[in-house]
């Protein structure tokens, strides 16, 4: 009989699980709640798939890490985390919103992970998420457009013919004039308002509902951030005439009672901002203008301090969970 050799799982592979872990734990808190406080049905079907899909790939995970007899991360359980019955905080259309940036951040995470992943069964495994997520995005933005609420890339003019740089001017942006944005320049500065004004919205929703006053004053920082990164990012697109779409729902109701536990709103909070530098970084990558670099790096730097302190927040309460790391051989 021919041996079959066990090929155990690789830093990486192990690493993308706990993560994907974790992050459906958040979306099966998130999906409790809107479940129960959504009025449109067209929105709560869409709401049942998603929930349905996190529950499925957290089976998945959670089976394969008792496989490896790897230890399963606590992650965030609907039982501590949301407070059932808890009044609406956020409208049906930011609801639905959320999830189209789900599924957006789903679908690059699960495609990381196949790419990064050597064994078999772990690329079909992520091949399956992406797959399951693709399928829920379409749906959501069917829906958004028939609702009048998809919110679209600005448009632009067709390329009419090959040109190629030769002037100095496309680097420029500190004095004189400035260059119109490139198509890619734009692309990226939407994507970064739209999370900003996404933010905007959570900091102040979760600023309302925290009864701690520590807590409170970061959200509240939170929404100030947010405030001056969508401002100054509007600002750069006004300048070129770009036509900026309609903002996120900003509408939140008077409810003062928190749908989700402080520990799971600091969280959320942290991994927006986390996906905020990611989101500059790939900006001051792609731009050829240096006052869009310079404005990226700043951005940077204050998000980068405000994860730190919110870090530092969750650390004092002993409210993060350790990803896995490699062994300490030095101890």
């Amino acid at each position: 009989m021919e041996k079959v050799e066990i090929v155990k799982l690789t830093s990486a592979e192990i690493s993308g699980l706990w993560s994907t872990y974790m992050n459906v734990s958040v979306v099966i808190c998130f999906m409790t709640h809107f479940l129960e406080t959504c009025n449109d049905p067209d929105i709560l079907e869409i709401l049942k798939e998603g929930n349905h899909f996190a529950q499925k790939h957290k089976n998945e995970v959670e089976q394969l890490f008792l496989k490896e007899k790897i230890v399963i991360p606590n992650g965030y359980k609907v039982d501590k985390h949301v407070v059932t019955s808890a009044p609406k905080l956020f409208s049906d259309v930011f609801y639905i919103q959320s999830v189209l940036q789900m599924c957006r951040f789903g679908v690059a995470s699960h495609t990381a992970n196949f790419t990064i992943s050597a064994r078999e069964d772990i690329r079909k495994m992520f091949k399956e998420f992406i797959d399951d997520v693709s399928h829920l995005y379409n749906r959501v933005v069917n829906c958004m457009q028939e609702k009048g609420i998809y919110i679209r890339m600005p448009s632009m003019n067709y390329p009419s013919e090959i040109d190629f740089i030769n002037k100095e001017n496309i680097l420029t942006g500190w004095f004189g004039r400035r260059r119109p944005l490139l198509g890619i320049e734009v692309t990226h500065l939407t994507i970064n308002g739209i999370q900003n004004d996404m933010g905007k919205v959570i900091c102040t929703g979760f600023s309302q509902v925290t009864q701690d006053k520590e807590i409170q004053d970061y959200f509240l920082r939170g929404k100030q951030l947010c405030k001056h990164i969508s401002t100054s990012i509007y600002d750069v697109l006004e300048e070129s005439d770009v036509p900026i779409g309609v903002s996120w729902d900003q509408s939140i109701t008077n409810s003062t009672i928190a749908p989700f536990s402080d520990q799971f709103m600091l969280y959320i909070i942290g991994i927006l901002s986390t996906l905020g530098i990611t989101g500059y970084g790939a900006g001051l990558s792609a731009t050829m203008r240096r006052d869009i670099s310079a404005m990226y790096a700043n951005f940077i730097t204050k998000t980068v301090t405000f994860v730190e302190d919110g870090m530092n927040l969750m650390i004092e309460r002993e409210w993060i969970e350790q990803p896995p790391k490699v062994v300490d051989r030095e101890r």
